[in-house]
Parts: C-alpha cells; structure tokens; sequence
C-alpha cells in the first residue's frame, strides 16, 4: 500500500489561539494533534493558518497508508476526537487525500520551507500526462526562482466538489522563502513561458499560502 497525505481544512471560531498552549482553544488543538500522532500509521503532519485568510486551518498528516487513515476513522477513539474538535471549528471540514511524489513532502512543507504554495487544480478526469507538465514548472521554479525551496504533488483520490459538480483535482505544493519570492517569480519571464502548463485543459485552479509547522 502506498503512502498517503491526508489534506483537512477547516475554518476555526473567532478567538480561538490555537498557537498558544494554555488558551482552551489551543488545549484542545493539542490534544488534536497528540491523538494523530498516537495512531497506527501515522507518520508525520504539518498544520498552519492560510495567509491570505488565517481563520482558516490547513492540517496534512502523513500516513503510512490511505486505509491507515480509514482505521483510525473507523475506531472508537474517533467520535471522541472528532467531538473534541469541532468545538473550536466554525464551518464546514474538507478531507481528502492525495499521493504525493515526492513522498514525504517534507521538503516543500513545514521546517524547510518557510510557506507553501498549495495549488489545486481541477480536471473532467485524470490527466495522465499532467505530473510531467507538473514536474516541468517544478524545475522552472528550481532554475529560475529565487527563495525556491521544493515541490511535490498527486492526484487526489477523491472526487472534489467545484462549481457544483464533481470533479478531479491535483494538488501541487511548492515551496517558497517568502510569499513575496513567489509573487516575483510570477512577474518573470519563466513563469509566463511555463504557466500554460497549469491551465491547458484543466477546468480551473485555486492557489493560496500556508505557513505550516512540522509535528
């Protein structure tokens, strides 16, 4: 069985200081992430707020397999857990999961890479020649982009909703020393000669920052 990154995002309740430890809020996050942790499969994970908007809070978690993940779903330590936790959520929860290449992404997020690109884009189906597109603009940024760190990306394995429908999507992650490295490397010419690689037959894409933290 392959490895898998399990993607969650999550809005959390105004106030909620999840980075200070002796808040409610941030007891409560703890404990989230200590039972994670404490699970058969579990590798590592990764949480932060999204830049442009921080009341919301990306978690990955690295699994040694997809149905490790479903097991831990499955048990009874889980109700509790997930009870514990939507008490400082304020919206709806989305989980996926994706195969990253490389695997562990850790290279383009967390402890090495002070922010991450996260890139989903969508597709009518599996594009099976998109991870070499993919790996193209990969290497652009490596040769031409300054505060470069890394880049990983997979398909999800779920059908994602977009635009009311359901649809297939790949998430890229790069990366970055700064958000401001990112941005300038979008106003040079390597980025708009490798682009199109990223939209030719794709439905569309959505791209923020998270300053992600390593567990």
């Amino acid at each position: 069985m392959a490895p898998a990154t399990e993607l969650a995002t999550f809005p959390i309740a105004s106030g909620a200081a999840v980075e200070d430890g002796d808040s409610a809020a941030g007891k409560v996050w703890q404990s989230t992430l200590d039972t994670v942790s404490q699970q058969d499969g579990f590798q590592r994970l990764y949480w932060g707020r999204e830049v442009e908007d921080p009341s919301v809070l990306q978690l990955f978690v690295d699994w040694d397999s997809l149905d490790h993940h479903k097991r831990f779903r499955e048990s009874a330590t889980y109700g509790p857990f997930a009870k514990h936790l939507m008490t400082i959520v304020d919206g709806p929860l989305t989980m996926n999961h994706a195969n990253l290449t490389p695997h562990p992404p850790t290279a383009a997020v967390g402890a090495a890479a002070p922010v991450t690109e996260v890139l989903t884009i969508y597709f009518e189906k599996v594009d099976d020649g998109f991870e070499g597109k993919w790996n193209e603009v990969v290497k652009a940024c490596s040769d031409h982009a300054e505060g470069f760190k890394a880049g990983a990306g997979g398909w999800v394995v779920e059908d994602v909703e977009y635009e009311g429908k359901k649809r297939k999507a790949y998430v890229g992650l790069i990366g970055w020393e700064s958000v401001e490295a990112h941005h300038a490397f979008r106003g040079t010419e390597a980025f708009k000669n490798n682009i199109r690689l990223l939209t030719e037959g794709t439905l569309g894409r959505e791209v923020h920052h998270t300053e992600f933290v390593q567990k």
